[in-house]
C-alpha cells in the first residue's frame, strides 16, 4: 500500500468521531476485482466482433482494434486506460466524438460503429454466465463478510445492469449480505450523481456522513463527494488512475483485500 495513502487513511481516522461510519457502498466492476483481468479478453473481442461487421479495413485490423479498445478502456491483455468510456461515462459526448473521429479514419460505417460501443456499455450478448464459471474472485467474500460482521450496512451502486450485477454477486457468494443496489436499469441518476447515495440514507436512516463509498475511479469519488460521503476510499484495480484517485479520495489501497486494515473502516483489528 502506498505510504501516503496510509498516513492520510491514519489521520482521517483521528479527525473523525470513530464507527462514526455506519454504511458502506461499494462500486462492483473494478473495485470488487479487477476490471483488466475480468474485462480486457471480454471486451476486446467483443470490439473485434462490432468492428468487423462495421467494414474494419484488413490490412489495419490490429491498429484498428486497438485504438478502439483505448477509447472504451481496456484492451485485450487487461491493460486499462483511465479516460476511456467504461471509467468515465459521465463523458459520454467527448466519447462519441473520440468514437466518430476514428470511424473516418478508418473508413468504417459511423452507425454500426457507435451501435457495437452501446452494446459493449450494455455488456450485451457476452455469455456471461458461461465466463462467470471459469473465474475465481479471491478475498471478496471475505472482505465483505468482514464489513458484514462489523455492523456496516453494504449497498452496490454500479452502471452495469441488473441481470449482469446479479450473476455476478452470486458468483462471488456475497448476495446475503448485500442490503441496497442500484444499477444501469434502476431509475436512480447515474454516478456522480449523488442520488444513489441519498436513497441509500433515506432508506436506513444514516446521514451521509456515515456513509462510506469504495470506488475505483474519478466517477466514484465525485459521486462521493457530491453525496457529502463520509469517507472515500479508492482501489487500483479498475481505471488504475493512480495519481487522479490519490488527488480525490481519503485513502487508496491496490486492492479490495487491502482495505481490511483501513484505520477508519476496521479500527478494532
Amino acid at each position: 500500500m502506498h505510504t501516503e495513502s496510509v498516513a492520510k487513511s491514519i489521520l482521517f481516522a483521528y479527525s473523525v468521531n470513530m464507527g462514526a461510519i455506519k454504511g458502506i457502498i461499494l462500486d462492483k466492476d473494478g473495485t470488487l476485482f479487477d476490471y483488466g483481468v475480468v474485462w480486457g479478453p471480454v471486451l476486446s473481442a467483443a470490439i473485434s466482433r462490432g468492428l468487423a461487421k462495421a467494414n474494419m479495413p484488413n490490412e489495419r485490423k490490429n491498429e484498428c482494434i486497438q485504438d478502439f479498445c483505448r477509447i472504451v478502456g481496456v484492451d485485450g491483455d487487461g491493460k486499462t486506460y483511465p479516460d476511456g468510456i467504461i471509467f468515465r461515462h459521465d463523458k459520454l459526448l467527448r466519447a462519441t466524438m473520440r468514437v466518430l473521429s476514428l470511424t473516418f479514419h478508418y473508413r468504417m460505417n459511423p452507425w454500426r460503429v457507435w451501435k457495437s460501443v452501446k452494446g459493449l456499455l450494455n455488456h450485451e450478448d457476452f455469455g456471461l454466465s458461461e465466463r462467470l464459471e471459469h473465474m475465481e474472485f479471491p478475498y471478496v467474500k471475505e472482505v465483505i463478510k468482514a464489513m458484514h460482521y462489523r455492523g456496516y450496512i453494504i449497498g452496490i451502486v454500479t452502471t452495469d445492469t441488473t441481470i449482469s450485477t446479479e450473476l455476478f454477486l452470486k458468483k462471488m457468494g456475497i448476495t446475503e449480505y448485500i442490503s441496497f443496489m442500484r444499477t444501469k436499469d434502476s431509475p436512480t441518476a447515474k454516478k456522480p450523481n449523488p442520488e444513489a447515495i441519498k436513497e441509500f440514507c433515506a432508506e436506513f436512516s444514516l446521514n451521509s456522513d456515515e456513509v462510506a463509498v469504495i470506488g475505483d475511479t474519478i466517477v466514484d469519488m465525485e459521486f462521493a463527494h457530491h453525496g457529502k460521503a463520509g469517507y472515500a476510499v479508492a482501489v487500483l484495480t479498475g481505471s488504475g488512475d493512480k495519481e487522479g484517485l490519490e488527488e480525490r479520495a481519503d485513502a487508496v489501497y491496490p486492492e479490495l483485500k487491502d482495505i481490511l486494515n483501513d484505520k477508519v473502516l476496521f479500527s478494532d483489528r
